[in-house]
């Protein structure tokens, strides 16, 4: 598998590099520069069992970023640099501590472009980072797999009086069955007939292969992408999984999404189930007026084994989203039941709502 991503991209880089040498004169290379990114406000209320809460913060499903594009291109190749800085003010860490403000770097990466397809070298998202999280039903913004708007709450132990003590959502979600972003290099195929590759490497022998499908039949959206990871670490022999998104032309849709992560049977001595999440909506898109696509969803969540056997977190949620296309911004919310357990502790239930806003620049 690592030799035959390492031949591949070896392969590909040759190509564009020839590319890169035949290409135009530089008077024919157009030029450009754009600044963009977004701020992504949320305010969540709810009950954790001990307390209730109020949070403001920055949405962790995608936190305000402003994002740095170079450009230069030709008829027979395209230059591109990014950089993507998190601007995260308040991001949450829990409903007992003020939030925290980050500043890091999400995206920094070159890529050479043709008719062969794309070369990324640096840090970014590679193969394994997007095969799941397939979501069509025009709700994103308000929840998706990877994340919530109530990650930094406290989930607690039943009978406990510790009101500040807890265990967080995103560490029982299972939020991590993915690779992630890394630093590395991808090729990414040219799309045919709605299919697309990327092959990937990372650090040593880690690395990944994901595939996509992108298709519309007569009005009809499908989606669907898989992806397979070795992730370079002892613990883990591999992560794997996919998702499907189905869209009718009336706005019905269903979008299902799962991920497992393949323990290393030499460190799993107590033969341990392999952690699994399933991550699913059944949505409705509808345009009521000009102003843009409201979207409603019911999603429904599952974590299995993530820590321990026998551990268990579930989670339903009802969503709505209505864009402002006009404006470059969504205005979203949503209410969710939580509930956790493992073979060795029972676990309070946590109920909660949200809104929050997020306008693209």
């Amino acid at each position: 598998m690592s030799m035959f991503r390492m031949m591949l991209l070896g392969t590909v880089a040759v190509g564009l590099t020839a590319a890169a040498m035949s290409s135009a004169s530089a008077g024919e290379v157009e030029k450009s520069f754009g600044i963009s990114g977004h701020v992504n406000r949320v305010m969540a209320a709810g009950d954790d069992g001990k307390d209730n809460f109020l949070l403001h913060s920055d949405n962790e499903i995608s936190r305000s970023r402003a994002r740095f594009q170079a450009k230069a291109k030709s008829e027979s190749l395209t230059v591109g640099a990014t950089i993507e800085l998190s601007l995260s003010a308040g991001n949450s860490s829990s409903q007992h501590a003020s939030g925290a403000d980050t500043f890091d770097i999400r995206h920094s990466f070159v890529s050479l472009s043709n008719n062969m397809g794309t070369i990324r070298v640096g840090d970014t998202g590679h193969a394994g980072n997007g095969h799941t999280g397939i979501d069509v039903s025009s709700t994103g913004h308000a929840e998706a797999m990877a994340d919530t708007p109530i990650d930094g709450v406290l989930i607690h132990a039943s009978g406990s009086t510790a009101s500040a003590a807890g265990s967080s959502i995103v560490t029982i979600l299972g939020s991590n069955m993915t690779q992630g972003r890394a630093s590395g290099v991808s090729y990414d195929t040219p799309e045919i007939n709605g299919f697309g590759l990327t092959v990937s490497h990372y650090n040593m022998g880690s690395g990944g292969i994901e595939g996509r499908y992108r298709a519309n039949y007569d009005g009809v959206q499908v989606c669907t992408s898989a992806g397979f990871v070795q992730p370079g670490t002892y613990t883990t022999d591999n992560l794997v999984g996919g998702g499907i998104g189905i869209k009718l032309v009336n706005g019905l849709s269903i979008s299902a999404n799962y991920a497992a992560t393949n323990l290393n049977s030499t460190v799993n001595t107590t033969n341990r189930p392999d952690p699994e999440t399933f991550y699913g909506k059944i949505g409705y898109g509808l345009s009521v007026s000009d102003m843009g696509t409201t979207g409603l969803a019911v999603s429904y969540r599952q974590t299995d084994d993530l820590t321990n056997s026998g551990d268990n977190f579930t989670a339903y949620s009802f969503l709505v989203e209505q864009s402002l296309s006009d404006y470059g911004t969504s205005i979203y919310g949503g209410v969710t039941s939580v509930s956790y357990d493992t073979t060795a502790t029972n676990f309070d239930d946590v109920t909660a709502g949200w809104i929050g806003a997020k306008v693209v620049f």
